[in-house]
């Protein structure tokens, strides 16, 4: 087995550098939020899901000064602004500069600060960029020193949120994970009125693969050209190789999200030949020579896909739970209802795996001088209050990591089933660049094949290509060249890395892989 060694900074700064390639940052007007007036009439009494500012013990500073945030906006703008707004009220000497921007943004602004020595307190590290090239090149800031009560916050995260090499680095915590990395793309969302009518309750009883075929065949027909069986954003690449994917995970082979894509981690060999993912693809061509299939499923993209079941076009559809609100918001008559991704053998069932159990994106800049604030916020954020303000705002697209908060993201019991069903399905799975820093070296040199899976499987469906056993193997040798390619352009950099560093020996696939069992390996 490889020894963990640093990455070099030739490397890294070529990797931050190509990031930042896209030109010198322009001035960008900040999104700074004015302090508050201080309260003038009694709050109301606290009700669950309400954000108010909680005293952490943290001691914060007296004088006046400006406090800087920067991520990716979206559900977490929504809630920062409110947030803020709040905060500013409770400390009138801090005002908050808040910049939600989009990630390409994001690659920019972050090495620039670096060099420049003025980036955001918390900042959102830029894609690309791993978290421990982020600490070995001094960027970030420990919560150690900061909370005394650090310990006590970590004991109420599940396990593996904290792994050394992920957010945690010679034993400090670099991070506090707030949401769950337990989100699937390829859960069963469908017309309830239409599955009924074709017989089928998939909430009460799990589909089969043979289940979802033949269900998807009757609504076809019930639907006599004016709706069909399943749909799918099918010119969305990676919408083909998530369904696959998963389809065959669940089956029987298991491969770690964030890791190396369809690589099973006990073997070190590549999924693409195996009998699960043969099949899985089988079943797709199958349905499509059914007639299952929405027409002009290969020309849409995922959201066209999404408003089209919601409009009455098909019956089904394999994707996320961030669907649901938008149904509710603009279809708000559609009957929809979500079920477990379709099982080649429910008495049987492989779970989905997550290197890391938590999501891992905000992070204190090492020369912030206001790192206490950045302390106090996330004390919030991460207890159970503030995962259900959070949860209220983010709803089931984005919910937070403590399974007890929640009852505020949704009072739908359709959602809430949703959320219990999703969490279900993972475990947290090993990765090799926890275990060996030098596997990032590896992901630097790592060039994407072509065509790869994702494309593969959209030219068999489209009937560009035939032959599923003999496309998926043209891959998987493919794949193992370039893996192989990569790992020795990393050995002659002088990474200690080999295709060892992707064998497991000691996984269960069915329970979580541990701190204790990375010690072990």
């Amino acid at each position: 087995m490889s020894s963990n060694n640093g990455i070099s900074r030739r490397e890294f700064l070529r990797t931050a550098s190509m990031i930042a390639a896209g030109g010198v940052l322009m001035a960008c007007a900040p999104a700074t939020v004015a302090p508050a007036a201080g309260p003038t009439a009694t709050p109301a009494p606290y009700v669950k899901g309400d954000i108010r500012i909680v005293p952490s013990g943290v001691q914060l500073p007296t004088e006046k000064v400006t406090f800087r945030w920067l991520d990716s906006g979206d559900t977490k703008a929504v809630f920062w602004k409110q947030f803020f707004a709040k905060y500013q009220e409770a400390y009138p000497n801090i005002t908050v500069q808040y910049d939600g921007l989009p990630w390409n943004e994001i690659g920019k602004i972050v090495p620039l600060g670096i060099q420049n020595g003025n980036l955001h307190d918390v900042f959102s590290i830029p894609q690309g960029i791993t978290n421990a090239q982020a600490y070995t090149e001094g960027w970030l800031m420990p919560y150690d020193d900061l909370l005394p009560d650090l310990a006590e916050i970590k004991a109420k995260y599940p396990p593996g949120s904290f792994v050394e090499g992920i957010n945690v680095f010679d034993g400090k915590t670099y991070c506090l994970p707030h949401a769950t990395s337990k989100r699937t793309s390829t859960m069963l969302l469908y017309n309830q009125d239409y599955l009924q009518e074709a017989g089928y309750d998939p909430s009460a009883n799990v589909m089969t693969w043979d289940d979802y075929r033949a269900a998807a065949k009757k609504v076809t027909e019930n639907g006599k050209g004016q709706y069909y069986g399943v749909i799918i954003g099918g010119n969305q690449l990676n919408r083909w190789g998530a369904v696959v994917r998963d389809l065959a995970t669940f089956a029987g082979v298991p491969t770690v999200g964030s890791t190396l894509d369809d690589m099973n981690l006990l073997t070190g060999e590549y999924n693409f030949t195996t009998p699960e993912y043969i099949a899985a693809m089988e079943l797709l061509l199958a349905m499509r020579d059914d007639g299952s299939f929405f027409p002009g499923y290969l020309s849409i993209n995922a959201p066209q896909a999404r408003a089209q079941i919601a409009q009455g076009g098909a019956g089904m559809i394999l994707q996320g739970l961030w669907c649901l609100p938008q149904w509710k918001a603009e279809n708000p008559e559609f009957n929809w209802n979500t079920a477990h991704t379709p099982l080649a053998d429910p008495a049987n069932v492989m779970p989905l795996h997550v290197s890391v159990a938590v999501g891992t994106e905000m992070w204190i800049y090492a020369k912030s001088e206001l790192a206490a604030i950045a302390a106090d916020i996330m004390h919030y954020w991460t207890s159970l209050e503030g995962q259900l303000a959070w949860n209220k705002v983010a709803g089931v697209s984005d919910p937070g990591y403590m399974v007890e908060a929640m009852e505020t993201a949704s009072d739908d019991p359709r959602e809430l089933k949703a959320l219990e069903t999703q969490n279900g399905m993972y475990r947290v799975g090993p990765s090799p660049l926890i275990r060996n820093l030098d596997v990032a070296m590896v992901n630097q040199e790592l060039r994407a094949v072509t065509p790869n899976f994702n494309e593969v499987i959209q030219g068999l469906m489209a009937g560009q290509i035939e032959g599923v056993q003999q496309q998926f193997q043209d891959l998987q040798d493919r794949a193992n060249a370039e893996l192989d390619r990569a790992i020795k352009a990393a050995q002659d950099k002088g990474a200690n890395v080999s295709r060892d560093d992707y064998v497991f020996s000691n996984w269960d696939p069915k329970n979580d892989y541990t701190e204790a069992d990375y010690a072990a390996a």
